[in-house]
């Protein structure tokens, strides 16, 4: 499923708020831009760690900042600044 047919699926909210995700055994920050039902998008200055494919947890703070809750997500485009993902 490519981006845009994504996109038009799912409305997305904007969430902005500091995470913490995990690819390939190791952790990175990141800031959570947006967020729908079906994904999110993520910048990062660590989006060279990333590739299309890869499947990463997100630890993604409620709006009441007690907890967390943890996705998987599989990357489904990245660009220079972050990456979007759809929840598994």
């Amino acid at each position: 499923m490519g981006y845009k047919e994504f996109r038009r699926r799912y409305e997305r909210k904007t969430y902005d708020t500091d995470i913490i995700f995990s690819v390939k055994g190791k952790a990175f920050a990141g800031g959570l831009k947006n967020i729908s039902i079906g994904g999110a998008y993520v910048v990062t200055l660590s989006v060279n760690q990333i590739s299309k494919g890869d499947v990463v947890t997100l630890s993604i703070p409620y709006t009441s900042g007690k907890g967390n809750i943890k996705r998987r997500a599989k990357v489904i485009w990245v660009s220079g600044e972050g990456f979007a993902v759809e929840f598994l």
